[in-house]
């Protein structure tokens, strides 16, 4: 009799997985949406340390950023000094790179978005993305199992025509509220990269991760690492903040 109590408790193991399994998947639209909106506000103000880990060593850097909307960002470097005031805008009118010494604003092409910013492991397109979630990608949901903990798996893969340098991007979500755990970078069936969202925090209502670790797997030991120190949303700011003038002006400020 042993076997058969040995053989129920399988099968009821069994039927509890499937049913953890076979819970209702959230819709598509919702999760995009939660991925896109994770760091969007009307309006926002943040200070990043940045740091860069490579076959040269750490180099650290200190950021400020400031953001409006989807479309409207900027990113000024506050420090070391020999790199204060190099920035980076981006409006509707495009992405820009902006050299303090030369006093010299230059546009990002389309085509240069997969480049490297600042010699870190950030892209032009990481730091002032262009696509969206929502829109520029085809995404298929699915329930995932990882050392016994339950994850929502999102795979996307961008449309013919959206401004994205990845073949596919596989994120692993929390369960509960679809809360990002890390994501993964394909490219030629290959996975590139990772980056793994640490240490959640609460602000204005929302769970956000204050540590963001990009680890590229074609450099091991090698990362760049988003730490934030203050992080505002819904921020009153000045919307020519967002233009060349006010470019110009935040870099040269402190």
């Amino acid at each position: 009799m042993k076997w058969i109590t040995v053989l129920m408790c399988l099968v009821f193991s069994m039927n509890v997985s499937a049913q953890e399994v076979e819970k209702p998947l959230p819709t598509v639209k919702e999760v995009t949406t939660k991925l896109d909106e994770l760091y969007r506000s009307d309006a926002s103000h943040s200070t990043v340390t940045m740091e860069v880990l490579n076959d040269r060593g750490l180099r650290t850097l200190e950021l400020e950023q400031w953001t409006r909307g989807k479309d409207d960002a900027l990113i000024v470097i506050r420090s070391p000094a020999r790199e204060a005031g190099t920035a980076t805008l981006k409006n509707k009118e495009g992405l820009w790179n902006y050299a303090p010494r030369a006093d010299r604003m230059i546009r990002v092409p389309s085509g240069m978005l997969s480049d490297s910013w600042m010699g870190s492991h950030m892209t032009n397109d990481d730091l002032v993305r262009e696509s969206d979630y929502d829109e520029d990608f085809k995404t298929s949901l699915s329930w995932v199992n990882e050392a016994g903990k339950t994850y929502l798996k999102a795979t996307m893969t961008p449309l013919p025509k959206a401004p994205v340098v990845w073949e596919k991007i596989e994120y692993l979500l929390d369960a509960t509220d679809w809360f990002p755990v890390r994501a993964d970078y394909f490219d030629r069936g290959k996975m590139m990269r990772r980056m793994e969202f640490k240490d959640t925090r609460e602000v204005d209502g929302r769970k956000i991760p204050f540590i963001m670790n990009l680890l590229p797997l074609d450099k091991p030991g090698e990362r760049t690492t988003f730490k934030y120190s203050t992080l505002e949303f819904d921020k009153k700011v000045d919307g020519d903040l967002f233009s060349k003038q006010g470019l110009r002006r935040a870099a040269k400020s402190r």
